[in-house]
């Protein structure tokens, strides 16, 4: 016997080169059979699906979307000032011995003591000390704290007033205010949020009135609409960048995190109201008569 007969004789007989084209055969008998059965995701309810979906028409509609606003005078204010080193430079090493935060506390004292000077209640002011705001680079060093001033019936004059009392303050310090958010609110509202819807849909009629008239249709009535959600954090990305705050007044907050925003109210524009903005986008499909 010679060398390959012996090797034969152990492995077996040799592989047929064809056997393995029996599998996509095999596996085309099961598709076949599944589509027959029913299996699920293969079977004749999906197929089924299918031709129905191909059997029925497209929709004979205008889709458009539309962009509501409301306002109304703010009855009260959140003001928060980040006071933050002058120099550049790593956070201040607290002392081993000391109560956690009275350093911080002790250092933004003339900015508390010159909103006293102004009128502001000390039950309306409050000092927030977080690793979060001493992690915080503006233009100058790292944060040291945040006051938080609540303020009933601001006015945009109020409020800069009080913005130029803490700055004065924190000057005696040599700290700077590194970042100042306002957040206005109202204690109910609701009207707002309907006001604003109103104008939404009132919107939405209107452009939809015009792109029937651009089609040479016939408008009808709206047959069903949706709420289109607002990012409010990307409005606040040009300002605060990832530090985007999460709450604003009459919103719901935003799911997200910010990245350790050491705010959580709107940037501050010297330009704007003290008043509430509500803002609704709907989008609404009519019918085409």
């Amino acid at each position: 016997m010679d060398r390959t007969t012996r090797w034969r004789s152990v492995v077996g007989p040799p592989r047929r080169r064809h056997a393995g084209s029996r599998r996509p055969v095999l596996l085309a008998g099961v598709l076949a059979l599944a589509l027959g059965t029913g299996l699920p995701g293969l079977g004749a309810g999906a197929a089924g699906a299918r031709a129905q979906d191909a059997a029925q028409p497209p929709t004979r509609g205008i889709t458009v979307i539309g962009y509501g606003k409301s306002s109304a005078p703010a009855e009260t204010a959140e003001l928060q000032l980040v006071t933050s080193q002058e120099e550049y430079g790593p956070p201040r090493a607290p002392d081993p011995d000391a109560t956690p935060g009275a350093e911080e506390r002790e250092a933004v004292g003339p900015v508390v003591d010159g909103l006293l000077a102004i009128g502001v209640a000390e039950e309306d002011v409050e000092i927030v000390v977080s690793s979060v705001i001493g992690g915080f680079y503006g233009p100058g060093g790292p944060g040291i704290a945040r006051i938080d001033v609540a303020v009933d019936e601001p006015t945009p004059e109020r409020v800069d007033e009080l913005i130029d009392a803490a700055t004065v303050g924190a000057a005696e310090e040599n700290l700077v205010l590194n970042l100042i958010g306002v957040g206005y609110a109202v204690a109910d509202c609701a009207p707002l949020e309907r006001e604003a819807r109103e104008t939404a849909l009132e919107d939405a009629r209107t452009r939809a009135a015009l792109q029937a008239e651009l089609m040479g249709v016939e408008l009808g009535e709206a047959v069903a609409a949706s709420d289109v959600p607002i990012n409010v954090g990307n409005a606040f990305g040009a300002y605060y960048g990832e530090l985007a705050p999460t709450q604003v007044a009459c919103a719901p907050p935003a799911p997200a995190p910010t990245g350790g925003s050491p705010v959580s109210v709107p940037p501050f524009d010297p330009t704007d109201e003290a008043e509430v903005n509500v803002y609704a986008q709907v989008a609404v499909t009519f019918e085409i008569r």
